[in-house]
């Protein structure tokens, strides 16, 4: 299923999840759309979509997620909103993972970890 960007701002006010939603279309063909997004927490979120894909890349904190379905957006922020994730350390705790799972699939992004937690990634880690 394929949202249209103007879809993607209506579910995103309709949630009442975010103090503000700000959308900049950079190219009309093929349509290139960026979302910046604040949660009620003050957390950030970008969002690219490219409108034709029906595909998204969401990026929060140092994380990338590809290919986020355009329709669950708004639902894959929230889980992370939430601390619906699974956050964890490699073997040596260099190395930090975040996976979100949605009906679609499980997205996976880490970064590499100099004991800098955020206070997003602490609250996580101290509720699981």
């Amino acid at each position: 299923m394929k949202w249209s960007a103007e879809k993607v701002v209506t579910e995103g006010n309709r949630s009442g999840c975010f103090a503000d939603i700000e959308m900049i279309e950079q190219t009309s063909e093929p349509r290139l759309v960026d979302f910046h997004l604040e949660a009620l927490t003050g957390n950030e979120y970008i969002v690219l979509l490219r409108e034709d894909l029906g595909e998204a890349r969401v990026l929060f904190e140092e994380y990338a997620f590809e290919d986020v379905p355009t329709h669950r957006i708004i639902d894959f922020i929230n889980l992370i909103e939430r601390g619906e994730v699974i956050l964890s350390f490699s073997r040596f705790k260099w190395w930090l993972s975040l996976e979100v799972s949605i009906p679609e699939g499980k997205w996976v992004d880490g970064r590499r970890f100099r004991n800098d937690l955020s206070e997003w990634e602490g609250g996580v880690i101290a509720s699981s």
